[in-house]
C-alpha cells in the first residue's frame, strides 16, 4: 500500500485515498434531506418544519404560518385529505406513521379559532390575473400570487365560492363555517372575487385574456356522467354530482326508503352516507370488489360501519319505472377477467344472473366531466386541458390546474398545482424562465439510527357514535385536544434535519462540536476535528455526514 505523506502517517483521523498520490480526510458536514413525508405530499408542505415546531416550542400559531406557507386550506385538508404524507413516514417502519392529517386538522383549526392572518411577500404589483374557478386549485394560485402582489380576481359560476369542496363535500366531512373562513381570510389579501359569473357564457374568455396579464383555469370536475342504461332519466335518478349539489345546497330530496348508488369512488360514498342520514336502506353496486373500488379506504370502512350495503360483482343493466318513476333495477352478475387498460380487473357479465332489485332513488355516481361551454381550449382524449410542464394550455398566457388537468384528483393536489402554476405564472409576467431547483435527496427508514427513539402510541382520532351521527350532518370527528396533538408531533424523527438532540456534542472525543451563541445550534470546529466519525454514527435523524474534506 502507498505511504501516507509526512505529518498525516502519525495522524489519528480517517483517510481514504483520492488520486494516486494524495490522500483525503473524511471530515463531518451537515447535510439537510428531504424526509418521505413532505416527497409524497402534493402539495409539497414542510411536514417535518411545522410538526418540529409544535414538538420543540409548543407553538401552534408558528406551526400554522410555516404550513400555509404552501397550503391555505389546513383545516380543511385535515378533514379530506387522504393523507399520503403518512404511507411515506419512516416512522411506520419503526412503530406507527405519525398521524399527521389529524395534526394538520388541529393547526388549522387553531388558526381559524385565533383569527390568524396570511403574511403578504410583496405588498402591491401592477399585474392584474383572473382565476377561473374557486375550487382548491384556484384558491391556491390566487392565494399564492396574492402573496406575491398581484392583482388577483376569482370568477365563480356557483353563488358560493369553494368548488367541489362547497358543492361536493358533505357536512359531517367538512363543515361549511370552517371552507368559508379559510376562504375568508385567502380574500383578505386583497383578492377580489366574484359569484354567478360563468366564463364563456356571461363573460367572453377573450376578454380575460385581454384585460389580465394572464389567466388561470381551475375548472373542476362537477359534470355528472351517466353509465347510459334504459330507464336513466326517469324521476328520482340522479348523478352523484346532481345530488350531491342539490344536498349542499339546501334543498329537500324525496328519496323514498330504497337507495341505490351504482359506483365505487368517493362520490359514491358522498352519496351513500348522505342517504343514510336522510333515513333511506341504502346500497352500493359496484361491478368489481372492493380491492379496486377507488374510493378512499377510510370513507369505504365508514360507510361500512354506517350500515351502508354493497352489493359487489353486480352490474345495472336496466332501470325500472312505473309511470316514469324508477322502481327498480335489474342488474347482472360479474366475474372478473384479466385486468383492462385502467389496471384493475376487467368484469365480465354471467349470462343469465339478471335479477331485480326494488329502488326508490337511483344514484349514477360513474363518473365526472368538466363543463368547457364557452371555452374553446385542447384538450386530452377530448376530456382535459393539454398544458406543457409549466402548466400553460394551448392559449399563451392561459394556465390551468386542477381536475380539469389531471382528471378526478385530492384536494391536496389540485393545490399543488395551484401553488405551481402560480410560480409559472409569475415567471411568465416576469419573462423569465421558471426555475427549477433540484429537491435535497429523500431520506429513509434505513439510514436513520432508530436507537435513541423510543416506541409510542400513535394518536387516534374518535369519531362519535354511529347511533348519533346518522341523526344529523354534524362533523363526526369533534376537535381533539391540542397537547395530545403536541404529543404526537413529538414522535417526528425529523428525518434529514437536526433537532438538537445534542448527541454529537455528547459523543464527540476532541471537542469539536460547538454551541452557536447565536442560534442555539451545534457546529462544528474542523480544527478539532479528527474524522473519527462518531457525530455521523450517532446522529439519529443521518443530518450529519462524513464526506471529503475540502
Amino acid at each position: 500500500m502507498e505511504k501516507l505523506p509526512l505529518g498525516l502517517a502519525l495522524d489519528l483521523r480517517k483517510v481514504v485515498p483520492y488520486k494516486t498520490g494524495s490522500w483525503r480526510t473524511l471530515m463531518p458536514v451537515n447535510i439537510m434531506q428531504t424526509p418521505p413525508c413532505t416527497h409524497s405530499c402534493p402539495s409539497g408542505n414542510d411536514i417535518r418544519g411545522f410538526l418540529r415546531v409544535l414538538a420543540e416550542k409548543q407553538d401552534y400559531e408558528e406551526a400554522w404560518h410555516v404550513l400555509t406557507r404552501t397550503n391555505p386550506l389546513p383545516a380543511t385538508c385535515g378533514r379530506v385529505c387522504p393523507h399520503p404524507c403518512e404511507a411515506g413516514c419512516n416512522r411506520r417502519d419503526f412503530d406507527t406513521p405519525l398521524a399527521i392529517n389529524s395534526t394538520e386538522r388541529a393547526v388549522g383549526d387553531y388558526g381559524l379559532e385565533h383569527n390568524l392572518e396570511h403574511k403578504k411577500l410583496i405588498s402591491k404589483r401592477k399585474e392584474k390575473v383572473a382565476v377561473v374557478g374557486s375550487g382548491p386549485a384556484g384558491l391556491s394560485c390566487a392565494f399564492h400570487l396574492g402573496k406575491r402582489g398581484f392583482q388577483v380576481k376569482i370568477f365563480e359560476a356557483n353563488s358560493e365560492p369553494g368548488g367541489w369542496m362547497r358543492y361536493g363535500i358533505p357536512s359531517y366531512r367538512l363543515p361549511n363555517y370552517i371552507l368559508k373562513q379559510e376562504i375568508d381570510k385567502i380574500l383578505e389579501l386583497g383578492i377580489e372575487l366574484e359569484c354567478n359569473v360563468k366564463v364563456g357564457v356571461n363573460i367572453p374568455m377573450d376578454q380575460l385574456t385581454r384585460d389580465y396579464n394572464a389567466v388561470f383555469l381551475g375548472l373542476g370536475a362537477q359534470t355528472g356522467t351517466s353509465i347510459k342504461i334504459p330507464g336513466e332519466d326517469a324521476q328520482n335518478v340522479f348523478t352523484g354530482v346532481e345530488f350531491l349539489k342539490l344536498i349542499n345546497s339546501g334543498q329537500v330530496v324525496e328519496i323514498g326508503n330504497d337507495f341505490v348508488v351504482i359506483g365505487g369512488g368517493n362520490t359514491a360514498m358522498d352519496c351513500a352516507r348522505v342517504a343514510k342520514r336522510l333515513g333511506a336502506n341504502v346500497s352500493v353496486f359496484y361491478r368489481r370488489t372492493r380491492v379496486e373500488m377507488p374510493a378512499i379506504t377510510a370513507e369505504i370502512d365508514e360507510a361500512m360501519e354506517e350500515r351502508i350495503m354493497f352489493r359487489y360483482h353486480t352490474n345495472p343493466v336496466k332501470i325500472i319505472t312505473d309511470e316514469n318513476r324508477v322502481v327498480g333495477l335489474l342488474c347482472g352478475q360479474m366475474e372478473l377477467k384479466e385486468p383492462d387498460a385502467s389496471g384493475r380487473a376487467r368484469p365480465v357479465p354471467i349470462e343469465g344472473s339478471e335479477s331485480v332489485y326494488p329502488a326508490d332513488t337511483v344514484i349514477m355516481a360513474t363518473g365526472q366531466a368538466v363543463d368547457y361551454d364557452g371555452i374553446e381550449i385542447q384538450k386530452r382524449d377530448d376530456q382535459w386541458i393539454s398544458t406543457n410542464e409549466d402548466l400553460m394550455t394551448s392559449m399563451d398566457g392561459v394556465f390551468a390546474g386542477g381536475d380539469a388537468v389531471l382528471g378526478l384528483e385530492t384536494v391536496t393536489t389540485a393545490i399543488g398545482q395551484g401553488m405551481r402554476a402560480a410560480s409559472a405564472i409569475e415567471d411568465y409576467i416576469e419573462g423569465n424562465v421558471e426555475s427549477r431547483l433540484a429537491q435535497p435527496p429523500v431520506i429513509y427508514s434505513k439510514d436513520l439510527n432508530t436507537y435513541y427513539y423510543t416506541q409510542e402510541k400513535r394518536f387516534s382520532k374518535e369519531a362519535i357514535s354511529i347511533h348519533t351521527r346518522l341523526k344529523n350532518f354534524k362533523e363526526i370527528y369533534p376537535p381533539f385536544d391540542r397537547e395530545d396533538i403536541i404529543k404526537e408531533a413529538d414522535r417526528c424523527f425529523s428525518c434529514g434535519l437536526c433537532y438538537n438532540c445534542g448527541n454529537c456534542y455528547m459523543y464527540c472525543p476532541d471537542n469539536a462540536v460547538k454551541i452557536s451563541p447565536s442560534t442555539g445550534r451545534y457546529e462544528f470546529d474542523l480544527d478539532f476535528c479528527k474524522g473519527c466519525g462518531l457525530c455521523a454514527k450517532e446522529c439519529p435523524c443521518h443530518f450529519i455526514q462524513m464526506t471529503l474534506e475540502k
